[in-house]
This record gives structure tokens, sequence and C-alpha cells, in this order.
């Protein structure tokens, strides 16, 4: 293979690696509902999280993050109240947006075997909790 050959076929490479990326990065996660409770789930990607960021009606927001600071994504995330679990999703994050009745929850979240529990409590406006896991 000749230098011109090499050349071209690294810059094919490279911008398919760079549209795949940025294919990734602009897609917009979808609002759903899990028990009568509306979520959003994902923020891969500085486009997501921006349109993420713009979504209104959300009580609690959980990003989950390793203690450097990076984003993760849960195995495994459960919202009960007082009279049991009312959400639960796998693969959740690096953010979730929900929409809950105000009230006190107990918020749990496992990632590589470790599961962590939160109490929270809703009520108007966006609460933001930040759910560092510890290294695995």
């Amino acid at each position: 293979m000749n230098a011109l050959t090499r050349f071209v076929v690294t810059l094919v490479l490279a911008l398919m690696a760079a549209g795949m990326a940025f294919a990734q990065d602009a897609a917009v996660p979808v609002q759903r509902s899990s028990g009568g409770v509306e979520y959003v789930n994902g923020g891969i990607g500085d486009g997501a999280r921006n349109a993420m960021s713009q979504m209104s009606g959300f009580d609690l927001k959980l990003v989950f993050s390793n203690p450097a600071g990076e984003y993760l994504v849960a195995d495994h995330v459960a919202v009960k109240g007082p009279s049991g679990e009312v959400f639960a999703v796998d693969q959740a994050g690096p953010w979730l947006l929900l929409k809950l009745p105000p009230g006190s929850y107990t918020v749990s979240a496992r990632y590589a075997g470790a599961t962590q529990e939160r109490a929270v409590k809703v009520g108007s406006g966006m609460r933001t909790m930040n759910w560092r896991f510890a290294a695995s």
C-alpha cells in the first residue's frame, strides 16, 4: 500500500468515526413512562445533555458518575414511596429525569454489584442528586 492510499484510508476512517460520534451526540432522549411515572433516560454526549437540560416539568434529576466525575450508567434504579415501588428502570443514565408527585421517596441505584440508597423529598422545582459511585 503506497503512502497516498494509506492517507486516503486513514482520512476515510477518521471521517466515519467523526460522523458516528456526531450521530450519537445528536440523539435526543425520548420521554417514556414506567409505572405511571414519566421519565427521560440518557445524556450520553453534549447534544443529548443539552436537549435534556431544556426539558421542563421534571421534579428529580439523577446524575451518575465515578469519583473522578466521569459519567456512567447505573445498572438499575428504583424509586420507592410510602406505599412501595413507584418506578424502576435498568441501564439508567448518565442522566435520569423523573416526574414524581410531591412527597418523600427512597431512591436506590446499583452499579458494578453495589447498591446505594438515598432519601429525597420532591416538591416544587427540580431537585438534582449528583450520585457518585466508588471506583470498581
